[in-house]
């Protein structure tokens, strides 16, 4: 079975400061991988070049079959054309399309709307697959109004798939913070993804949220969807995740499973640390 994506040699750099360097892992259909590491370890910053909001230095990220960014030749890079190329979508995809393509995520600070309901937060996921044109919406011809009532309705089939029970009329600065997260993942699941990327969803949660959030991902997985998150809740990590990539300086040093993982030294010197009762004994 071949992978729904592929990351290889994967390397960002900002001006002198390397933020990844040479990050190479797959993840299938249907797979939870989690990508753990300590802060400043490069996580988000690899997760803006798999999404397309970045321009890698190095490296190719291939989604689903298709090419989300390629490197850019070293000598444009020195003649300062990466701004000129990125304006103009080459050498890498725009987010936008890479969402038309299957690929969704949230972000470790809420990106929601907060000038809109919850409902509409959701609806406006949907807006880029619209079929009608530019006439029809402006105007409001019954095509138009048929698919916009089929956006709400998938919609709040989507609030009530993530548990949402708040009011949908309400705006989201309205919300509980955990709420909030709720409603961010439904709007990602509305782009109906083949791969929805989570950055720190468990940030802010109590216990009882964070246990709420483990049963939806897996019932995202559930969909067939492949769930990639960065955390940081070791916890939650171990229990959900069945298979860890480490990063450390924006290198990686482990990709396995779970157990494999914390038993690895590299890992436990840069990350997870050791047992002082352990190595008391």
């Amino acid at each position: 079975m071949s992978a729904l994506l592929e990351v290889r040699d994967l390397r960002l750099q900002f001006g002198g400061v390397t933020a990844v360097d040479g990050l190479s892992f797959e993840v299938r259909a249907g797979e939870i991988l989690a990508v753990i590491g300590p802060n400043g370890a490069g996580k988000t910053s690899a997760f803006n070049c798999i999404s397309g909001f970045y321009l890698p230095t190095a490296g190719s990220v291939v989604f689903d079959g298709k090419a989300i960014v390629r490197t850019v030749p070293r000598i444009w890079r020195r003649l300062g054309l990466v701004n000129l190329l990125q304006s103009f979508g080459l050498y890498r995809v725009i987010p936008s399309r890479v969402t038309k393509w299957g690929m969704a995520r949230t972000f470790q600070n809420l990106r929601l709307f907060r000038e809109l309901s919850v409902l509409e937060n959701v609806t406006t996921a949907m807006h880029a697959n619209l079929r009608e044109g530019f006439w029809a919406t402006l105007l409001h011809t019954p095509g138009y109004r048929r698919a916009e009532a089929a956006c709400v309705r998938e919609a709040r089939g989507w609030l009530d798939f993530v548990g949402f029970e708040d009011d949908e009329q309400l705006y989201v600065t309205q919300l509980p913070y955990g709420e909030q997260r709720r409603v961010e993942i439904a709007r990602a699941l509305a782009t109906s993804p083949k791969l929805l990327l989570l950055d720190e969803p468990a940030a802010g949660l109590n216990f009882n949220e964070k246990q709420a959030l483990m049963r939806l991902i897996r019932k995202i997985r559930g969909l067939g969807v492949a769930v990639v998150l960065i955390e940081h809740d070791m916890g939650l990590v171990m229990e959900l995740a069945e298979r860890i990539v480490v990063l450390n300086y924006g290198k990686e040093i482990a990709d396995g499973a779970p157990e494999d993982v914390k038993r690895d030294p590299a890992v436990i010197e840069a990350y997870l640390g050791v047992d002082e009762s352990e190595d008391a004994r």
